[in-house]
């Protein structure tokens, strides 16, 4: 959950959940690292928050206040820790030590992986357990009431559009949505104007989880993954096509100034393209204080089943079983789990007194309602979260491997299944309609041949080059191969800013 704080909605209101909501100033910073010898517990956050130094900067205050007097060291480097993807719990220490992080926030998605590399929580140490939202709580509490992990953060699809868009209001199932972002409605990564969806399914973990979400829905159980679903396949190609190749398949999107990558589709969508932008509410931050306050929320129909649950995910603190702090019945690592996922630590992190929003989802009820209260936005979340049952997105694995090339398997056959056109870059500008064709024909040559279409306007086109709509999508990327790895520079347009003709 990458993103970059930008022009919140909510203005300087105090928010406050009594006293012990406000931070105090703490005087360890929780950024020096440990070393050999010292009583130094370590936590590794979900590293892909907006905001870093507030969100570390509420937990380290919290451990303080809670009278604890053990050195805390968190690690908030995606490249240390990664939220579970692909990285161990494990960090080089101040001696050069590998050394294990005691707790560590990840992604639920791989809950059934984790299990068997975290110890379980006693419920004795944990505060107000009935206040992590109830899909949470069903898929990680047991019997006993113990909890495999302790729930932070919490998220789920969703569509952005703007308020007085009835096509958009009424969608409710997956065919709706197609139906109101009919496919080929734009082939550049970035829509023309507001129509079309934005999308990104990119990533290989990330398509493989929605396909496996996507045969859940529509079937009640997961789909196999040793061996692929044509019809899911062909689905997943169809949500691309509402959005276009690059766009939804790629992840390649030109850069907004002020703006993320991670949410730059937010960012597009907040300066007016695009009908629907599809992303994590924490998106919203990269939305100007009009596009807010103009803005609707709704969860993403993956299936035309209006009684299907939605799916939602959960960063979840837990405590890692090789912990040297766990020896001899040692409860410290609970401990920290805990104050990392109160009441008050999140609501410093997430809403701190006096700041700025982060549109992060609470994985607490009584945060959320709070939020709810003070905030329109955060009050459609909650009703998003509450208007039917929901369900924890947890992988039916424990290989991760396994799964990341399961998830390229699936990314490899969406892509051989996107049906549509797309725009290929040029470094050669048209300059009119009688100099295109000299230019996109041959570029398209291998593309199935030239539509007819192109532009020299960013975006759509990548700011420096210019674009022809080729009939197949043959490359992975927009920009021409020999210069993919170039920094694109500001456009250079030697007449008036010339439009895309005669779009299909």
């Amino acid at each position: 959950m990458k993103v970059l704080w930008k022009e919140l909605f909510l203005s300087k209101a105090v928010l406050l959940l009594g006293a012990a909501m406000t931070a105090p100033a703490s005087a360890q910073s929780c950024d020096t690292i440990c070393t050999d010898g010292e009583t130094c517990l370590s936590a590794a956050v979900y590293p892909y928050v907006p905001d870093m130094s507030t969100f570390t900067s509420a937990i380290c205050s919290a451990w303080e206040a809670s009278g604890q007097t053990e050195k805390l060291y968190l690690i908030a480097d995606e490249n240390v820790w990664d939220g579970g993807y692909d990285s161990n719990p494990v960090y080089t220490n101040g001696s050069g030590t590998q050394t294990p992080i005691d707790v560590f926030v990840y992604d639920a998605m791989y809950l059934e992986y984790w299990k068997t590399k975290t110890v379980e929580i006693p419920a004795s140490q944990i505060t107000d357990q009935a206040d992590f939202v109830p899909y949470a709580q069903t898929a990680l509490k047991l019997q006993n009431n113990d909890m495999y992990a302790l729930p932070m953060l919490g998220c789920t699809n969703i569509m952005f559009y703007r308020a007085g868009d009835a096509g958009m209001e009424a969608v409710t199932t997956l065919s709706a949505f197609e139906s109101v972002n009919s496919a080929g409605i734009y082939i550049s990564p970035v829509p023309w104007g507001m129509s079309g969806a934005m999308m990104n399914m990119a990533g290989k973990t990330t398509i493989g989880v929605n396909y496996m979400v996507k045969g859940y829905l529509d079937t009640g159980n997961w789909p196999s993954m040793s061996q692929l679903d044509p019809s899911i396949i062909q689905s997943l190609a169809g949500i691309a096509e509402t959005a276009s190749y690059y766009n939804a398949l790629t992840g390649a999107v030109p850069p907004l100034a002020g703006v993320e990558d991670q949410y730059v589709r937010a960012g597009y969508f907040s300066e007016g393209y695009g009908r629907t932008s599809i992303g994590f509410s924490e998106s919203m931050s990269q939305m100007s204080d009009a596009t807010r306050q103009n803005l609707r929320l709704r969860a993403f129909p993956w299936t035309d089943d209006t009684s299907s649950p939605n799916m939602f995910y959960a960063d979840v603190a837990g405590v890692n079983s090789q912990s040297p702090y766990l020896a001899n019945s040692g409860t410290l690592p609970f401990v920290l789990a805990n104050i990392m996922t109160e009441q008050a630590t999140l609501q410093n992190a997430i809403a701190p007194a006096g700041q700025e929003l982060s549109y992060l989802f609470p994985a607490r009820t009584s945060v959320l309602n709070t939020l709810a209260g003070q905030d329109p936005l955060y009050a459609q979340m909650s009703e998003i979260l509450n208007d039917k049952t929901t369900l924890l997105v947890s992988m039916p694995t424990t290989d991760r491997t396994a799964f990341h090339s399961f998830g390229g398997s699936v990314q490899t056959a969406v892509l051989g299944a996107f049906s549509g056109h797309c725009d290929l870059e040029s470094t050669s500008f048209p300059g009119s309609n009688s100099e295109a064709p000299s230019i996109c024909t041959p570029l398209c040559q291998n593309a199935g041949g030239w539509v007819g279409s192109w532009t020299n306007e960013a975006p759509p086109a990548w700011p420096a080059y210019s674009a022809c709509g080729c009939t197949q999508c043959v490359q992975s990327s927009p920009l021409p191969q020999s210069v993919q790895d170039e920094e694109p520079t500001t456009m250079i347009v030697t007449g008036p800013a010339l439009k895309r003709y005669n779009r299909n």
